[in-house]
């Protein structure tokens, strides 16, 4: 008979221990995975199908447009003060309350009778992905050490691009075959399975909380000021130089001042110093905005150029331009391997740079015309995207302590949302109405410089391996300062 030594027995426990730990943190993945999927992809899913809906609804296509337009406005305004709601309060909490937020005006959403019901239930419905997306991070974040972070934030990512994808392929086929009501009530069950497997699978919210109370007076004006931007250049594209954007922006400064004051006079503020005084969150948020812009602006005007100017079919069109998503998501293992080995400054360097010169590979295909070059492009550019989305988003996390990990994610998604804004304004309205290539090479050039910048910002960011012991430190408000918490591998 073998008897173990008790040194072998210690390893054997340790081993077995270690195994259950990962067992449950890649259950704990799959729950925050099918979570986001969930709240993201009838994001997209209508973009195709407003035409129907109108007749449907007895309204305007240009009305039934805000179906798109208004959550994401929402989700803009709402995603930072929902993030710092779940460093107070709990993730899985904030988790939790998203899916059900998504299900339950999902169901009314089919049952919408006019148009403004339906915009007002869609809006409401799609702020469960603004809970769900920085409380699936901030949970991935404290569940995996940080040489791993990277990797769980790409799968992460390429599930939110993926999500995107299906929308769009799917909304138009389903709105055609079933109708857009039933979408919506087979989209109630999706979200409702993945809260029962969310209950069953996430922890309980027992780790690190930020202190204090939600800061409501800096929430208002924080939701203001972003109000005022992305409406102000949303609908500066839509209306042109009419008064109404033109005074949202004008408002802007004056927003934004306002916060100040108030984060500066407040005991517990939204945006803690700590968070903005980080080098990594500046950089991050900064490059994630330019990324955001280009990204966005070259993903609305490439279609255009497509149908207007090459003269390509809209069928075909949508099977040329599918494929940039698509490889945003398989581009997701193999950033997560490369963010693991090389680092995630590297990693956004190199990915933000073969993106800008893609886009400018674009550009030379939309000045000689042809179908080709753009047609291999597309494909390209999302798989450079997907590999410089990750490493941003890792970063984020590791530039803060771990009671803020909730509102430094939402920042870098907000950064995100409105460069998107800025990006598909601006550039619509250079180019939309074309049918040259001259506009739409210019609007190519200017993506691709966007990515550059990115790049180049990129290059001021700390790399999580040598900047985990210098996080910065906490500001002495008077009260007590939690202890940093050291992972180790």
């Amino acid at each position: 008979m073998r008897i173990s030594s008790p040194r072998a027995s210690g390893l054997s426990a340790a081993t077995d221990e270690s195994a259950g730990d990962a067992r449950r943190a890649r259950w704990l993945l799959v729950a925050c995975l099918i979570g986001i999927f969930s709240t993201t992809f009838p994001a997209t899913i209508l973009t195709i199908s407003l035409q129907p809906i109108a007749l449907d609804l007895d309204s305007m296509p240009s009305t039934i447009a805000w179906v798109t337009t208004a959550p994401m406005l929402a989700s803009a305004v709402a995603t930072p003060v929902l993030g710092r709601l779940g460093d107070l309060r709990g993730h899985r909490r904030l988790y939790l309350f998203g899916l059900i937020l998504a299900g339950t005006f999902s169901v009314l959403t089919a049952m919408a009778w006019g148009a403004p019901s339906l915009i007002a239930f869609r809006t409401l419905s799609q702020l469960g992905a603004a809970a769900t997306v920085p409380a699936t991070f901030a949970i991935l974040f404290r569940a995996y050490p940080a040489e791993q972070r990277v990797r769980a934030s790409s799968l992460a990512s390429g599930t939110l691009a993926g999500a995107a994808v299906v929308g769009v392929v799917i909304g138009g086929p389903l709105v055609d075959l079933v109708g857009w009501r039933p979408i919506f009530l087979v989209h109630a069950g999706i979200a409702f399975l993945a809260l029962a497997f969310a209950l069953a699978t996430l922890p309980k919210d027992d780790g690190v909380r930020a202190e204090g109370d939600l800061d409501v007076a800096g929430a208002a004006a924080l939701a203001i000021a972003t109000l005022l931007l992305t409406f102000g250049i949303n609908r500066l594209g839509a209306w042109g130089l009419s008064p109404i954007p033109l005074i949202c922006l004008a408002l802007v400064p004056f927003a934004v001042w306002a916060l100040v004051v108030i984060e500066r006079r407040a005991p517990s503020p939204l945006l803690p110093l700590r968070v903005l005084a980080a080098r990594n969150t500046r950089v991050v948020c900064a490059a994630t905005f330019l990324l955001g812009a280009g990204w966005m602006g070259n993903f609305v005007i490439t279609p255009l150029l497509l149908l207007s100017v090459l003269g390509i079919s809209v069928a075909v069109t949508s099977l040329i331009t599918v494929p940039r998503a698509t490889f945003i998501m398989l581009a997701a293992p193999v950033a997560g391997r490369l963010g693991v080995r090389y680092g995630e400054r590297r990693l956004v360097i190199v990915a933000s740079a073969a993106l800008a010169l893609v886009l400018g590979l674009m550009a030379v295909g939309a000045a000689i015309e042809s179908v080709v070059v753009i047609a291999l492009a597309l494909p390209l550019s999302g798989w450079a995207l997907g590999h410089a989305q990750p490493g941003l988003i890792s970063a984020m996390g590791h530039a803060v302590r771990e009671e803020d990990f909730g509102v430094a994610v939402s920042l870098q998604q907000t950064a995100n949302q409105i460069g998107a804004v800025v990006g598909i304004g601006l550039f619509t309205a250079l180019a939309a109405d074309s049918t040259t290539p001259g506009p739409f090479v210019l609007v190519f050039l200017l993506t691709a410089g966007c990515a550059a910048a990115a790049a180049v910002l990129a290059l001021r960011m700390h790399d999580s391996r040598a900047i985990e012991p210098h996080l910065p430190p906490p500001v002495d408000d008077g009260r007590e300062v939690l202890p940093l918490k050291q992972e180790h591998p």
